[in-house]
């Protein structure tokens, strides 16, 4: 077995046992706290509230996990889903990670690069939220609200994904821009009501019309597919 399998393996393993161990602790968390401050819980009316949004929250994981773990790999995504704020943090950082040191996703440089960054991001932002949390969590609400800088705030997603979006885009704009666009004109079509309820299945849709799309136009060599290869982990 090689060097490369022996990784993946131990990455899928320690993975699976670390999501497992988080899975229950959420779960034991309100159930220990019901027997502890004797807190009677109607399981069926929790059951009837919580199965929509299971659905809902079922359909939009499984479809993020197949969307970035091409991206950012699988150690990346297990750190990521266990330690929360995937699409705002850790995601972007990881991917601005391998760019800056010239790696690809997909590969084992690339997969070590963002399990580092995605890593040291958690390291951060907990950090800050604690400090957040101590210090200054009575000033945070007038920040946050404060109408002058609200609007900056409201609109920081779309800014951070717009500027990680583009070099993407232009690294093989045959390949890109149509699965970019497709998104985007069921956005206009649907409106952002409907698009937003249903992203699940928009995204699972994407994810298989990219890969066909990228397979077709590989298989026609008329895909950008040179790696770089200057950055060595040693």
């Amino acid at each position: 077995m090689d060097n490369t399998t022996t990784f993946n393996n131990k990455i899928h393993r320690i993975g699976r046992v670390t999501v497992l161990i988080c899975l229950i602790s959420f779960i034991s968390l309100p159930i220990i706290l019901s027997f502890v401050y004797d807190a009677k819980l109607d399981y069926g009316q929790i059951i009837q509230n919580a199965l929509p949004l299971l659905i809902s929250y079922t359909i939009v994981g499984v479809s993020e996990n197949f969307s970035y773990a091409p991206i950012i790999g699988a150690g990346a995504l297990y750190t990521s889903c266990v330690t929360g704020d995937l699409s705002n943090m850790k995601v972007p950082a990881s991917k601005n990670a391998m760019e800056i040191t010239g790696v690809e996703p997909g590969t084992e440089k690339g997969d070590i690069v963002s399990i580092i960054a995605a890593s040291t991001c958690t390291f951060v932002t907990t950090t800050i939220a604690f400090l957040g949390m101590v210090f200054l969590a009575k000033y945070v609400d007038g920040i946050f609200n404060n109408p002058v800088i609200k609007p900056a705030f409201d609109n920081l997603l779309p800014a951070l994904f717009g500027a990680l979006i583009i070099p993407t885009i232009i690294s093989d704009v045959k390949i890109n821009i149509p699965i970019f666009v497709f998104p985007c004109i069921l956005l206009f079509i649907l409106g952002p009501a409907v698009y937003g309820k249903n992203m699940g299945y928009i995204l699972i849709v994407t994810v298989l019309l990219a890969v066909i799309y990228s397979y077709v136009m590989s298989k026609n060599n008329l895909a950008n597919t040179e790696i770089d290869n200057d950055f060595d982990v040693e």
